[in-house]
């Protein structure tokens, strides 16, 4: 499935929602490098929404790692 461009995080967080439905069904999905960074993208999103903005540095921070990692493992 591609991704399509969107003009809103809620089109973009309901997009990613879409595409987990159902591949949680399968045993290796989220293991994969690039589900990881999926993952990882739909976290970073849904962290813009805290008003804690310390909370939100950590998570995009965190994110950000992830996304990295993830990115450099995609083959």
């Amino acid at each position: 499935m591609a991704i399509r461009k969107v003009k809103s995080r809620l089109e973009f967080v309901l997009q990613i929602t879409d595409y987990f439905k159902g591949h949680w069904e399968d045993p290796e999905w989220g293991r994969r490098p690039e589900n990881q960074a999926l993952i990882a993208v739909a976290i970073r999103e849904l962290a813009d929404g805290l008003a804690d903005a310390a909370v939100k540095k950590q998570i995009n921070d965190a994110t950000g790692k992830a996304i990295a990692g993830a990115a450099a493992a995609v083959r």
